[in-house]
């Protein structure tokens, strides 16, 4: 496998070190000091990874879609642009994976989320919540593995109809999902779901410990898209995973 990574902050440098591990090549990676990538070094690439600012998203990965090469973006904060995205991929006939958390560990928590809403959907005296805290110097807020975990919820517990993202300075209507967000030091990230009743709570919490977790379900997203066309979630990977595990 030969890699472009886009966007080589700390994830971007985790990356390239997993992939590195496994014998695969780092053939380009893209910060804002590199030059401009020509159509050669785009032949060789197999797979292209963006980690970058959300705000170039379409600039950044046109180039890569028009060269028709698979893309993974883990970049989060772009969904307004989704529709563009779309037409970016029908347009030029390419596979594209993207998800508010490649972590596999995150990707198994919301297949727990779903199931537990499900679940929770039959017995009203427990209402839900969501909490998430992450590193001082994380630009979106809620981030986008508790929006993710909100619209999960509200697809499967029928009694929450909306999210609620900012801080309540009132009281919450009984319809509505609180995300509540936390910035402070090194905090990698941290996600809560609670269900609280008059008798008692339960929690299904993730903890990230390092960025290794995101990286290597990276690497399984870009394997899983090199030959495949269409615009696909991680969910789609985990359930042709699970599918396979059926046969």
């Amino acid at each position: 496998m030969r890699l472009a990574i886009v966007g080589y902050g700390k994830m971007g440098k985790e990356i390239e070190r997993l992939a590195i591990e496994r014998g695969w090549n780092v053939d380009i990676h893209i910060d804002i000091d590199t030059p401009p990538v020509t159509k050669a070094q785009r032949e060789n690439i197999d797979v292209v990874i963006h980690f970058a600012t959300a705000k170039n998203i379409i600039n950044d990965l046109t180039p890569w879609a028009e060269a028709h090469k698979p893309i993974v973006v883990g970049t989060t904060g772009w969904q307004e642009q989704l529709q563009s995205i779309k037409t970016l991929v029908t347009k030029n006939q390419i596979g594209l994976i993207y998800a508010s958390n490649f972590s596999l560990g995150v990707n198994i928590f919301f297949h727990l989320i779903k199931t537990a809403s499900q679940m929770m959907d039959k017995f009203e005296d427990y209402d839900a919540f969501i909490q998430e805290i992450h590193h001082k110097n994380k630009i979106d807020s809620p981030s986008g593995t508790a929006l993710t975990m909100g619209q999960i919820i509200l697809e499967n517990l029928r009694r929450k109809k909306e999210l609620l993202n900012e801080t309540s300075h009132n009281k919450i209507r009984p319809e509505q999902l609180h995300i509540s967000s936390t910035r402070s030091g090194t905090v990698v990230g941290t996600h809560t779901l609670a269900f609280d009743s008059a008798a008692d709570s339960i929690e299904l919490k993730h903890t990230a410990k390092d960025r290794s977790g995101f990286a290597l379900g990276t690497l399984f997203a870009a394997e899983w898209i090199r030959d495949k066309k269409g615009l696909f979630t991680m969910d789609d990977a985990f359930q042709d995973i699970f599918n396979q595990g059926n046969r």
